[in-house]
């Protein structure tokens, strides 16, 4: 059961995935892609086109897959159910398109450190056009302090960096996936999708 809204803004942390995920489904880390919580919310969307599969709380990231059909995931979730994973335990999302991918990655920001500003930053990227899973596992890179900054604002719109400070603003210990693209996406029109802000 995820934290009252009020109660997760207060704390500045999002300390599991009910408290993401019940922030995400509201659009309130800003740009994301479509999603759904079941197959029957899929069907009634008209979706038609390729989808992802994530667990929920508890569910190890090696059971998520990319870019299957709708039959496919029919399929899939059945599997899992005979390995005692229940489908209402697994979300899924509209498959993006990556060969537009120009970096993925996630971002922290460590506070008032001594000689640094306030906003010294973290990348850890990846540039494989590839779900994130998958290209850092093929490639990872890394960027700290003004370098970092100067490639995310390098990739990133301004109304999307924007939102990462935002995030930032109330979110400042946690670390934020992203996947930044050269087309605008997601349901903002913007060119970066906004995965995850967590601090578990």
């Amino acid at each position: 059961m995820h934290r009252k809204f009020e109660e997760i803004i207060r704390d500045g942390e999002i300390k599991d995935k009910e408290d993401y995920y019940f922030l995400y489904e509201k659009g309130f880390f800003g740009n994301k892609a479509l999603t759904w919580n079941s197959v029957e919310e899929i069907a009634k969307s008209k979706w038609d086109k390729l989808i992802c599969i994530r667990g929920k709380r508890g569910i190890p990231r090696s059971k998520s897959r990319f870019n299957f059909t709708f039959e496919e995931t029919i399929n899939y979730l059945n599997e899992l159910e005979r390995e005692g994973i229940p489908r209402e335990k697994m979300t899924f999302n509209q498959s993006m398109p990556d060969e537009n991918l120009t970096i993925q990655g996630e971002v922290t920001r460590e506070g008032k450190l001594v000689g640094r500003s306030a906003d010294y930053i973290y990348l850890t990227y990846s540039t494989i056009k590839e779900p994130m899973n998958l290209a850092l596992e093929k490639e990872t890179l890394y960027m700290q302090g003004l370098n970092a900054l100067f490639k995310i604002k390098g990739v990133m719109d301004a109304p999307s960096y924007d939102n990462l400070n935002e995030l930032f603003e109330l979110f400042p210990e946690s670390v934020i996936e992203f996947s930044c693209y050269d087309i605008p996406v997601g349901n903002l029109k913007r060119n970066t999708i906004f995965w995850e802000v967590r601090n578990y």
